[in-house]
């Protein structure tokens, strides 16, 4: 029994120290990724693809009559343009200073784009005219000069917008209590806007061959800047489950929006000079000494934005990020709409062919600022790493 004791202490006992020996070599279990990043510092870096809001060009430019007439069609102008999707850049950063707040700042680039469209006429006999036409101020009479005459003259007539956008925002950032794999945000901040867009409108109505070397080249610019400067509030929500996460948000700015309009225009002819050196006047066609200059003023507009974003985490600290996102500006001066149809045309050598036009009578075109919404939505592809 004695022996029997012995041999069962033993093998206890070399049972218990393999299981010593088992527990002291395993090697502990792996803890789970953190696919959040651990990182206090994020910056990323998104190519865009936005489309602005149609500029309107609502005045009509060129037609082959008198407006009104049922055989008259408007030939250029009297509808919006689209410059199509502006390529852009958007850069971002942020820096948690807890758990539960940090600050980041955001700045965002659109090329500029642009977009023409034209009509031309011969002057060969059996041509169609062109005119562009518009209402007497004196009379208040829809009427039209001519841009091209069979068969003394030809003309042609091209209108081109373009565009631009940037941006940039700061703002600090608050997290409510975390309820699983949802996260909420409350932001507040500052954001900064400026819209830069142009309409010109160019015109060449030189004499057919037969009567000379002739030039007549007008240009009508409207240029037209809005900068808006406001604070903002918003709040942001995301859903994380392992590598993949999705989230949106919503913010709105309060501000000023300094508009300013730049209006430019002339005539080049050589007419005056028996076909020989060039000469400039003031003017061209709605663009006109009444209304040419530099206007500007503030207005109170507001600044809403939302955006939706999907993300693939590639490393705790590298994320895949797509998304969608739409602006809105309560209140904008764009160029196509400062132009006015009402014209005094004693003012203007285009008109009269006199090279010492001056006004007799009201003081038309004149200027006042004419405001619309405005809008840009796109997508965006980006990498955000967090380190």
């Amino acid at each position: 029994m004695r022996s029997a004791a012995v041999v069962m202490g033993v093998v206890l006992l070399m049972c218990f120290s393999a299981g010593a020996r088992a527990q002291t070599t395993a090697a502990p279990p792996a803890p789970p990724v953190d696919w959040t990043g651990a990182g206090r510092f994020t910056l990323g870096a998104d190519a865009l693809a936005w489309w602005l809001k149609d500029s309107p060009a609502p005045v009509p430019i060129v037609t082959d009559g008198i407006l009104g007439a049922t055989d008259t069609h408007t030939l250029l102008g009297g509808r919006s343009l689209s410059t199509g999707a502006n390529p852009g850049l958007r850069i971002s950063a942020g820096y948690a200073l807890t758990d539960r707040t940090g600050v980041e700042a955001s700045f965002f680039y659109l090329a500029s784009r642009s977009k023409s469209a034209g009509v031309a006429s011969s002057g060969e006999l059996g041509s169609t005219d062109l005119f562009v036409p518009y209402v007497d101020a004196i009379t208040q009479q829809e009427t039209a000069t001519e841009l091209s005459m069979a068969p003394i003259y030809s003309g042609s007539a091209r209108e081109e917008v373009g565009n631009s956008l940037q941006g940039a925002e700061i703002n600090a950032t608050w997290a409510l209590a975390p309820a699983g794999a949802w996260r909420i945000d409350l932001l507040a901040g500052l954001r900064y806007l400026r819209l830069h867009e142009t309409y010109t409108l160019t015109t060449q109505s030189p004499y057919t061959p037969a009567f000379g070397p002739d030039i007549w080249d007008t240009t009508d610019r409207f240029d037209t800047t809005n900068r808006f400067y406001g604070a903002q509030a918003g709040v942001r929500t995301r859903f994380d489950e392992g590598r993949l996460f999705a989230g949106g948000a919503i913010k709105v700015g309060l501000g000023a929006m300094v508009q300013s309009a730049d209006i430019s225009g002339a005539l080049v002819t050589n007419d005056f000079t028996a076909f020989g050196p060039t000469q400039t006047f003031a003017g061209g066609y709605f663009a006109l000494p009444t209304n040419i200059g530099h206007y500007s003023r503030t207005a109170f507009a507001v600044v809403p934005e939302i955006t939706l974003n999907l993300g693939y985490r590639l490393t705790p600290a590298a994320t895949i990020v797509v998304g969608y996102s739409l602006l809105y500006a309560s209140d904008v001066a764009r160029p196509g709409d400062q132009m006015s149809r009402t014209i005094n045309t004693s003012q203007s050598t285009s008109y009269t062919e006199d090279p010492d036009a001056h006004r007799d009578g009201p003081a038309q075109p004149a200027f006042r600022f004419n405001t619309a919404s405005f809008w840009v939505q796109g997508i965006n592809v980006g990498l955000v790493v967090r380190f």
